[in-house]
């Protein structure tokens, strides 16, 4: 939308010779910017700043950080599709070392269910415990101390963050503020560079937003107080 404003203005108050000028230079950064493998160089600092998780890391629990639900034309809930994939890589690994799996979302209104405890409906697992109460990612990382002491850990035990690879960075700073010792997930952004990563893709801006609202949110939480730089 910055762009087509942009354009818009151009075509208002600009002679015809600067609007061609313009427009050549929009097309070149529009053009860059709907290569995948310039996108991907922009998501490399979003997943790839922390510590990562390895199998060879004592872990004492799993967090999951859900990502929103929807409600069907018959008024029942359902989780995302984000919020699925998190569960169930959260679930496999809880299940695979043994260890609690804490889910992390609540409500975005009085109307709606808590988003933990509706992907919990898609989950078979004994050790889960569900945090009911955090609407963002800040009051998850505030709320999680009086979860743990439920089960008997603390802020120096080692936990497995598992959100996004965008949300990566700025989850696992809001949690280290708080001082626990948070590993991320390793996703593997660029696992390989093929051809296709040079060809223009509608989905490359689509991947650009969320990179860009991820920048904006790290740079809000850090105006907040609540991602310390220092």
């Amino acid at each position: 939308m910055p762009f087509i404003w942009f354009m818009f203005f151009i075509i208002l108050f600009s002679s015809k010779v600067k609007i061609y000028s313009y427009f050549k230079y929009l097309l070149m950064l529009l053009f860059l910017l709907s290569l995948p493998i310039f996108i991907h160089l922009i998501e490399i600092p979003l997943n790839n700043s922390l510590n990562k998780f390895s199998n060879k890391d004592n872990i004492s629990a799993v967090i999951v950080l859900t990502a929103g639900s929807y409600k069907d034309v018959n008024n029942n809930w359902h989780p995302s599709s984000k919020s699925i994939k998190r569960a169930a890589l959260g679930d496999k690994i809880s299940k695979e070392l043994n260890i609690p799996l804490i889910i992390s979302g609540g409500n975005k209104s009085k109307s709606m269910p808590a988003e933990s405890l509706i992907v919990s409906r898609l989950i078979k697992n004994n050790m889960i415990i569900l945090d009911t109460e955090s609407s963002n990612t800040y009051e998850s990382a505030i709320n999680l101390e009086a979860i743990l002491k439920t089960i008997n850990l603390n802020k120096n035990n080692n936990y497995l963050l598992i959100t996004s690879n965008l949300h990566n960075l700025r989850s696992a700073l809001t949690f280290k503020a708080q001082n626990y010792n948070i590993k991320t997930y390793n996703y593997k952004v660029l696992e390989d560079i093929g051809y296709y990563k040079f060809i223009p893709s509608a989905k490359s801006f689509m991947i650009l937003n969320h990179c860009l609202y991820e920048y904006y949110g790290i740079i809000k939480y850090i105006f907040l107080g609540y991602i310390n730089i220092i």
